[in-house]
């Protein structure tokens, strides 16, 4: 069992990696859309008031 610790980068294949790293650039992208978008919302929501 202590192998199994010993090498906890191998626990996904190289190309399973690469697929997470790519998911994790377009959340990214998605989280800052987001983001932009509920400044936007606040912003007008602001200065309909």
């Amino acid at each position: 069992m202590s192998t199994a610790n010993a090498t906890p980068k191998k626990l996904y294949s190289e190309q399973v990696q690469a697929e997470l790293q790519e998911l994790q650039s377009d959340i990214d992208v998605l989280f800052q859309q987001l983001q932009s978008l509920s400044r936007q919302r606040l912003t007008t929501a602001g200065s309909v008031q």
